[in-house]
């Protein structure tokens, strides 16, 4: 069948996704790797739903003794630093001029989506956008996957999801898309135009 869909990931996708440069910037005194590792129990929590924003820095302040100040412009630098990926939005509206149904599938934050809708132009382009903090899971279970399909009537033989983690693309594989992994928005295209998709 023709692929009617495309189902993009967002983070290091269409805008970089930069933990380690931003706690370097508020706590340079720190093995960024280290202190990520740190925040992962919270930060899942916050891609789950379980947590605010709000909450997740009180849990920062009480749990691990960091500074309010800093963890507050922390989260405020993981918003800003993600810019787009060279070439795609480009992508983005090379598809939708082709009249490709452009979908989002994102293990993300409510605050972080809240920011992409007022800053980012990616967000406009799409139909639908799954977020892992509004459904309670995670990629690469099947589940997700699964969410975007049922909700949006998809008909996974048409469509192909591309991610950054190759866990990923094998869970939407096993969903029954088509997936493959993100390099570059140029190898990006040219995946896309091989799997059948007419880009001028």
């Amino acid at each position: 069948m023709a692929i009617t869909n495309v189902v993009f990931d967002v983070g290091n996708v269409l805008v970089r996704w930069a933990p380690y440069e931003a706690i370097q910037m508020v706590f340079p005194e720190q093995d960024p790797k280290a202190f990520y590792q740190q925040l992962r129990p919270i930060w899942l929590d916050l891609n789950l739903g379980k947590l605010s924003e709000e909450e997740a820095i009180n849990t920062c302040v009480k749990q691990l003794q960091m500074p309010e100040d800093k963890i507050k412009l922390l989260m405020h630098k993981f918003k800003t630093l993600q810019t787009p990926i060279p070439g795609s939005m480009k992508l983005l509206q090379e598809l939708k001029d082709v009249g490709i149904n452009l979908y989002s599938i994102t293990d993300n934050v409510k605050e972080i989506m809240k920011f992409h809708a007022t800053h980012s132009k990616f967000i406009h382009y799409f139909k639908g956008i799954v977020v892992s903090a509004d459904v309670g899971v995670l990629k690469p279970d099947i589940e997700i996957y699964r969410y975007l399909l049922n909700n949006y009537n998809v008909n996974p033989t048409e469509s192909v999801f591309i991610d950054d983690l190759l866990d990923n693309v094998e869970g939407a594989r096993t969903a029954g898309m088509h997936a493959f992994q993100f390099i570059d928005a140029n190898s990006c295209r040219k995946t896309l135009v091989e799997l059948g998709v007419s880009l001028s």
